[in-house]
């Protein structure tokens, strides 16, 4: 017997639709049926992606005595978290203020009017792991709504109020450099100078936090903050958080070294990722970035995107019964079927696979096999490459974890501008291509000239308008297509009218409140934040048309943050960006002559514009100078190693 959820849009709730429990989606009647029944609401909150919310679906949500006790006791609520991330950040600020943690699945127990009184993440079946059982949790949680009801009451009261405070908070302050040098002194000591990446396992990518050093390093030079970015970049590169098969990027690493990862693929982490490894590659040249940038667009050209444009959201990490990563690691068994003797020799070397299943990652170089083997470093990559294709020729012939072909704005905003980025450095023409047709399908699809979907009949939330505008911004440069820069203006005027705060500045999430609260992000978690990178991207409309009330929206945004920036500096990376963009200034560089070079080359906050001038220009706010080389466009504003 199937649940509600059959005719679900998303394919998350769509995979609970045999599940025993009642789901209802977020909506009018699940609450309506709350108050009627005087019951309080179970909220589960996940991803199709998601190991652990599969686990926990596996061993909760399809046992019919938990179900039962489900169905007697609740009103159950289901909600994807890619579709309403709106909905799943006001509970994850509950969660997080109360236990200390978040995550997916995220579980929260409501009064009928949506607000929160106790919540978790997973909740084994049964007491253990230190926690109480789901089992435990649903039969106390229905026993105090009968006879305790007044105290779940005052604490969901008092707990929304406190999310509510913190949501209406001022945190304004001033932006100057000093603020910029604290918030890269703690990127700096948040390195992990043996093993890459910031702080301890879990690890994730923290990509714009690696741009950041790349920025700081371009302009002053210091090879210390390229060392610190270059420990990561490589770490990333070769461990197991990356698919050396195929390409593309896992969510995190379960361990400080990247070697184990969790296994779903993320469409905004890929996207963020391929912008910085091709802007590693542009800066410093090393092949090892080209190869990883190259990867992750293989990936998405072989099975993550549509003909007609679109990038999807992402790639679950279990295939069949719970097995998570499983569709990925080989046994050295398995590499004596499939390779030669020679191959297998190497390929064991290359990806440390020994003895049991194990993930491919690179253990030695090619340069450090040749040294142990006595062959050539030609001979060593021939092998390499001829073992990479046959693994991943075996590999596909088993089940491929679940694809989920949603389209979301904001995330394929953040692909396009990927894609521009690594069109400009290595000339990859399908990379525009697809920026292109991707563009053109959101804009003919999602975009009516004043309102922008997150997804097909899901309303746009600020990130949508914010990420899917930067992303035309960049194609417009590429392209020169006026079109496209005309609908980033429009996008943008839309966002600013929808969600910017008039009072205290900065943009909200969504248009309505959730919850009765309308939240600001700032923090780049899972993706960039909206109000950390919109500064950026106003700053640049402002340089290309001369308009001061962009600018003076970034300014005003920036200094909103600045309070939460100077208290938390590692938490916004995107926002260090913005503001960096403020102090240097955004690049102009016009010319016709000199268009396709002055493109390739790597300056961070360049934007080039092909208009007919005599040689070069650029131009930086209301200064503008002629240059005798494109090679005068890096080195203008660079600063000798100290």
């Amino acid at each position: 017997m199937v649940n509600r959820l059959i005719n679900s849009r998303s394919p998350y709730l769509r995979k609970a639709a045999n599940q025993p429990v009642e789901w209802f989606e977020w909506g009018e009647e699940a609450f309506a049926k709350a108050k009627k029944e005087d019951k309080p609401i179970l909220l589960s909150i996940g991803g199709v992606w998601c190991h652990w919310c599969h686990v926990m679906a596996k061993e909760s949500f399809e046992n019919e005595e938990i179900a039962e006790m489900i169905n007697r006791n609740f009103v159950a609520i289901k909600v994807d978290r890619d579709e309403r991330p709106d909905i799943d950040k006001r509970y994850q600020e509950f969660v997080m203020a109360t236990t200390g943690s978040g995550g997916w699945p995220l579980t929260v127990f409501l009064t009928p009017d949506g607000k929160p009184f106790f919540g978790g993440t997973y909740f084994p079946p049964e007491d253990r792991y230190h926690l109480p059982g789901f089992k435990t949790v649903l039969r106390k949680i229905a026993e105090m709504w009968r006879h305790d009801r007044e105290r779940l009451l005052k604490s969901a009261e008092e707990l929304t109020e406190a999310v509510r405070r913190y949501a209406e908070g001022s945190f304004k302050g001033d932006v100057d450099e000093k603020l910029l040098d604290k918030g890269i002194e703690a990127v700096l000591d948040q390195t992990d100078y043996v093993n890459g990446g910031f702080g301890s396992a879990p690890k994730f990518h923290h990509a714009k936090a690696v741009e950041l050093l790349l920025t700081h390093h371009f302009f002053t030079g210091d090879e210390e903050v390229l060392k610190a970015a270059e420990i990561t970049l490589d770490a990333m590169a070769r461990g197991g958080i990356y698919d050396h098969l195929l390409g593309g990027f896992f969510r995190y690493s379960t361990d400080a070294k990247w070697v184990t990862p969790h296994y779903e693929k993320m469409l905004y982490d890929n996207a963020e990722l391929l912008y910085l490894y091709s802007i590693a590659y542009a800066l410093t040249g090393k092949r090892l970035y080209q190869k990883i940038a190259d990867g992750i667009v293989e990936y998405y050209r072989k099975f993550g995107c549509s003909n007609e444009g679109g990038f999807y959201a992402s790639q679950d990490a279990d295939i069949g019964e719970l097995d998570e990563g499983g569709y990925y690691l080989f046994s050295d068994r398995e590499l004596k079927e499939i390779l030669d003797e020679r191959e297998f020799r190497i390929a064991t070397l290359y990806y440390d696979i020994q003895g049991e299943r194990k993930l491919p990652r690179i253990f030695l170089t090619e340069e450090e096999i040749s040294k142990i083997l006595g062959v050539s470093v030609e001979e060593v990559e021939r092998a390499v490459n001829s073992a990479r294709r046959k693994m991943l020729e075996f590999r596909e012939q088993r089940e491929m974890p679940y694809i989920d072909t949603t389209i979301y704005a904001g995330w394929n905003g953040l692909m396009i501008e990927a894609l521009c980025m690594h069109h400009k450095v290595f000339g990859d023409n399908w990379s525009l291509e697809m920026a292109e047709k991707t563009a053109n399908r959101l804009l003919k699809e999602f975009w009516d000239g004043r309102e922008l979907l997150h997804t097909h009949n899901v309303e746009g939330l600020s990130e949508d308008y914010i990420f899917f505008a930067r992303g035309l911004l960049a194609l417009f440069e590429v392209t020169q297509r006026h079109e496209y820069l005309e609908k980033c203006f429009e996008i943008v005027d839309s966002a600013v009218e929808k969600f910017w705060d008039g009072e205290d500045g900065g943009f909200f999430d969504s248009e309505r409140a959730v919850l009765g609260i309308r939240l600001k992000n700032f923090h780049d978690s899972p993706t960039q934040s909206v109000n950390g990178s919109a500064p950026q991207l106003l700053l640049a409309l402002s340089a290309i048309t001369g308009e001061r009330r962009y600018e003076e929206l970034a300014v005003e945004g920036l200094r909103t943050f600045a309070g939460l920036a100077r208290r938390f500096p590692f938490s916004s990376a995107s926002y260090l960006l913005s503001l960096y963009t403020f102090i240097k200034g955004v690049y102009v560089v016009k010319t016709e002559e000199h268009f396709e070079s002055a493109l390739k080359l790597f300056r961070p906050f360049k934007l080039v514009i092909k208009e007919y001038v005599d040689g070069i220009m650029v131009c930086e706010g209301n200064t503008c100078r002629f240059l005798d080389s494109t090679e005068d466009i890096i080195n203008q504003g660079r600063l000798e190693e100290p």
